[in-house]
């Protein structure tokens, strides 16, 4: 019983020492950091428009012209990184294929 509980002792000392490993940032990241940005820029925008002295109607095509035009900023941003992740991806497919003959 005692053999036991030490052996789960040191297999937890054992990976809490564990160094993470250095090397190359997950493509996430950037994606995370273009969003925040973007929902920032967003939230800010709209924050300007509503504050800002002007009858309801007028407010919601601003609002709504404002919407449209972020969204179409977004689509294009994505469809570009989409594109380019296709792009590596056919390019690291035909590495392994070229690799395997």
């Amino acid at each position: 019983m005692k053999a036991k509980k030490k052996e789960k002792k040191e297999e937890k000392k054992a990976s809490a020492k564990k160094v993470p490993t250095k090397g190359k940032k997950s493509s996430n990241t950037g994606l995370k950091v273009a969003g925040g940005v973007l929902a920032g820029a967003a939230a800010g925008a709209i924050a300007g428009i509503l504050l800002a002295p002007d009858s309801g109607k007028n407010t919601r095509k601003k609002i709504a012209k404002n919407t449209k035009e972020k969204a179409a900023e977004v689509k294009k941003k994505v469809g570009k990184k989409v594109s380019e992740a296709k792009a590596k991806i056919k390019s690291k497919v035909a590495e392994k294929k070229a690799k395997k003959k």
